[in-house]
């Protein structure tokens, strides 16, 4: 049991996959110095582009539609979403092979928020009378950018944040006592640090903020796209933040950075405490996020509801630490939520989640993996509270969003990484388009997605092919 690997997970909410890549603007060198020990996967995929689906599907290793949490914990009936009590969480498999865990921040899995008996020994979270999932400091008078809409509450996006009413976020500060607690325990332990920032709004504290050159941020190049193919929902959603300047989206992408900029450096001084512990060279440290942020993508602000583009779905992936070989960044591999949790206990040297729809990256890792095997990703969404359905498939350079309510979305990733080309209505690709359609339906079949894939009343037949082109 001692030489078993600690495990330090750092998830936040909010953080596309752009946000930490190289070469970007935003500042985040704790992440780039992980990324440079270990390997950061560029093309992870989130299962699902809300909070509780996604982070569902990291602790099942399961797709929603399996799990049962296709919504938010606080938006719909119990009895409408829950997780189903048939799974199993990895965190519970750890607790069973003897591990010490612990869980720090915003939970938002399921609708008990009593974590024991899914694993977690130590926690405080969202319901807690401390609030320590979240840091986010009260914003300065006058810096606000907001948005009006009659007949809604205004919709506060950014603003700065009071230095004084934030020195560090309590979630890290639980965190760096349970592994300072935990160094002498003699048993290896799980530590999750869950942050809700980056949510809107993006309030950082003003320290952070300015070390951002507001005025020479460049913004999204699809800020001003015209959704040409684009469902008739993103326009509806793209109308009311069609009034903010240029000038307030560089300062709305300023204030989103440097609130990952401060998490950034929260997760430093946990791996200092790592290091001062010394535990720092026997941690398993992985660095993600529960889905993305549009920041201004194809006009959009925050998540979008069926904004099916990468800035949402394309999340981060850091892993370093025992068993994890120095390989830089990994922009080959696609991979996903569902994936971290089979990881994770292989690298520990335990079984998978025996109700589980994830792979263990241990073979990529280690540079035995067919790469043909990892060139696919999957997601589902519901809709949230406006229930309705997508599908998500990419494979290779290619995504198809499969919108039975709306329009279906093709795009090349390579030659289109921003998606401003709907391809989905091109006759020179409608080759591409029902390879990937069949790509959906198999993958809705290995999932046992029974709902969709049993799907032939006849007025539902709105796919380019249907569910029986799988066996084709």
């Amino acid at each position: 049991m001692p030489d078993r690997p600690n495990i330090l997970i750092l998830m936040s909410d909010h953080t596309n996959a752009a946000a930490v890549a190289p070469g970007g603007q935003c500042l985040t060198p704790n992440c780039d110095a992980l990324a440079a020990e270990g390997v950061r996967f560029a093309r992870c995929y989130t299962t699902n582009a809300i909070c509780s689906p996604a982070r569902a599907s990291l602790m099942t290793g399961t797709y929603p539609s399996t799990h049962g949490m296709w919504d938010c914990t606080h938006t719909q009936r119990r009895e409408w979403v829950n997780v189903s009590d048939r799974l199993t969480y990895f965190s519970q498999r750890l607790a069973e092979a003897g591990y010490a865990t612990g869980y720090f921040g915003k939970w938002h899995v399921e609708q008990t928020y009593e974590l024991a008996p899914f694993g977690w020994q130590e926690s405080s979270h969202e319901r807690d009378a401390d609030r320590v999932h979240s840091a986010r400091p009260k914003p300065v008078p006058g810096t606000e950018v907001k948005v009006a809409k009659e007949g809604y509450h205004d919709a506060l996006i950014a603003a700065v944040g009071q230095d004084d009413d934030c020195n560090t976020h309590p979630a890290f500060d639980r965190g760096i006592d349970f592994i300072r607690r935990s160094a002498a325990g003699g048993r290896p332990w799980c530590c999750f640090v869950s942050a809700a920032e980056p949510h809107d709004p993006y309030i950082p504290p003003k320290r952070f903020l300015d070390m951002y050159d507001v005025p020479n941020i460049h913004t999204s190049p699809t800020l001003r796209d015209e959704l040409a193919g684009k469902p008739q929902v993103v326009r509806r959603m793209q109308a009311l933040w069609r009034e903010l300047t240029d000038q307030q989206w560089k300062f709305i992408s300023a204030a989103y950075w440097a609130t990952i900029t401060f998490l950034d450096a929260e997760a430093g001084r946990l791996l200092d405490a790592l290091r001062q512990t010394g535990q720092y060279e026997n941690t398993i440290i992985l660095v993600t996020a529960d889905h993305g942020d549009m920041l201004g993508a194809h006009g959009l602000h925050a998540k979008g509801i069926g904004t099916a583009y990468e800035e949402v779905y394309n999340i981060p992936l850091i892993l370093a630490g025992p068993g994890v070989p120095t390989r830089g960044d990994d922009g080959q591999t696609l991979t996903s939520l569902v994936d971290v949790a089979p990881t994770l206990l292989d690298l520990c040297g335990l079984g998978s989640l025996p109700t589980g729809h994830g792979r263990s990256l241990r073979p990529v890792l280690e540079g035995t993996a067919d790469p043909a095997d990892w060139r696919s990703a999957f997601a589902e969404f519901f809709g949230q509270r406006f229930v309705y359905t997508q599908r998500i498939t990419w494979h290779g350079p290619w995504k198809y969003v499969f919108s039975p309510g709306g329009v279906d979305e093709l795009y090349n990733l390579d030659d289109d990484p921003y998606e401003t080309t709907n391809l989905a209505g091109d006759p020179d690709h409608r080759d591409v388009l029902v390879d990937m359609c069949r790509r959906m339906w198999r993958r809705i079949r290995e999932i046992g997605d029974e709902s969709l894939f049993s799907t032939h009343y006849a007025t539902l037949r709105t796919a380019p092919v249907g569910p029986l082109a799988a066996e084709q």
